[in-house]
């Protein structure tokens, strides 16, 4: 496949690939119906205020983490190729996929295991890398190896990881694809789509990520399609936002308010910015399940909505039915607003549970990095077109 790609570059033919994501049970689902989450959400909670200590009080984004995460992908490396199940991550730029040499410990179990020696196209140089996560890190080494998603494939640096965090035990996932850009990427390796565009293997130099409302497990949750524009589920109206910079797919954000319903008759500003001196820096990130932002805007958004936090389980909770005819939450981009309702932005906790919960966190990130993360309850609801070439998100409505 390699060869055939090669020769197709040569001959000046590039290509687009349509790359299916699969939806999970995410690790917070699995526990909770195993009677396991409040344990492991108190270990996780004392691990946080030990790492806010440590940095004076402030949140890195890194505390974003994969309790929630129900979309995968399933590529390959090496030659035969060794298939893997991975998050592909916006909100970051390396891929990494878990080594043999952590086949014995428990964050491993379970999870597929790189062996060079079993790769014909395999080749390291022994650089150490490691990845800071909210909840622990990842580190290894880096190989370079053929690193195929769908027909596409490409020989790229990735990390084999030799010691995941113990809170990667049980992640529905073996590794990370990050797709942002360069300038992000620990060692900065080049990220596979990125080695993709500068081959001319790609018709354009963007993918578009959409996600569906699905919540039954192991079936088509979203496509990716790289190189080209989606025209099957997005609506062909593109709003293009520039982005303010091009390590994560950053851009401005204007506004924040909580549509009204049939209770409060009017729409409550949670966020207005005066300009782009004072708009908020906010990121498009498929790895992050929920919207994050302020933790003090966030109550705001959840008072509106009559959510009360859980603190057992961590999230913001309503009654599931209560929850049909909550207003929209409306984010102003660009001068524009971009409704999300609640059919996106509520999930069910456990279905013998009447309360379902809110895709809404808070955080406090700011100036070491971004103060908004607009996840996959946004993208379920407006397509994305990352264009890495033109430097600059693709906003537009998903038809199914």
């Amino acid at each position: 496949m390699k060869i055939a790609l090669i020769l197709l570059a040569l001959v000046g033919v590039s290509l687009a690939v349509k790359f299916p994501i699969r939806h999970i049970k995410s690790l917070r689902e699995r526990l909770i119906s195993e009677g396991k989450w409040e344990e492991y959400y108190a270990r996780k909670l004392a691990y946080r205020n030990a790492l806010r200590a440590a940095g004076n009080g402030v949140d890195p984004v890194e505390e974003i983490d994969f309790d929630d995460t129900s979309y995968v992908a399933d590529i390959t490396i090496g030659t035969p190729p060794q298939t893997f199940t991975v998050i592909m991550d916006t909100g970051s730029a390396n891929l990494w996929v878990p080594g043999i040499e952590c086949a014995s410990t428990k964050p491993c179990t379970g999870k597929q295991q790189f062996d060079g020696s079993q790769s014909s196209t395999y080749a390291t140089d022994g650089k150490p890398f490691k990845i800071s996560y909210g909840t622990g890190s990842c580190s290894g080494y880096d190989a370079t190896d053929n690193v195929c998603l769908g027909d596409i494939c490409i020989n790229n640096g990735f990390g084999v990881a030799t010691h995941l965090a113990p809170f990667f035990a049980g992640q529905p996932m073996d590794g990370i694809l990050g797709l942002a850009f360069q300038a992000l990427a620990v060692n900065k390796i080049k990220p596979p789509v990125q080695t993709m565009i500068d081959e001319g293997l790609l018709d354009n130099p963007w993918f578009t990520v959409w996600l569906t409302t699905t919540r039954a497990e192991n079936t088509t949750g979203g496509l990716i399609t790289i190189g080209d524009y989606d025209t099957t589920h997005c609506d062909a109206a593109v709003d293009w936002v520039p982005l303010t910079a091009a390590t994560y797919y950053q851009f401005n954000l204007d506004g924040v308010k909580v549509g009204s319903n049939s209770q409060t008759k009017e729409e409550v500003v949670i966020m207005k910015s005066g300009g782009a001196a004072t708009a908020a820096k906010t990121i498009s990130d498929t790895g992050t399940s929920l919207i994050a932002g302020p933790t003090q805007q966030i109550q705001q958004i959840v008072k509106q909505l009559g959510g009360v936090l859980d603190p057992k389980q961590g999230v913001y909770m309503v009654d599931c039915d209560a929850a049909k005819t909550l207003p929209p939450v409306i984010f102003t981009i660009n001068g524009k607003d971009y409704p999300v309702h609640p059919q996106n932005y509520v999930d069910i906790l456990s279905p013998d549970d009447p309360r379902c919960f809110l895709g809404f966190q808070g955080f406090n990130g700011g100036f070491i990095g971004p103060s908004w993360i607009l996840g996959d309850c946004w993208i379920r609801e407006y397509c994305q077109v990352y264009d890495m070439g033109g430097k600059r998100l693709g906003i537009t409505k998903a038809l199914m």
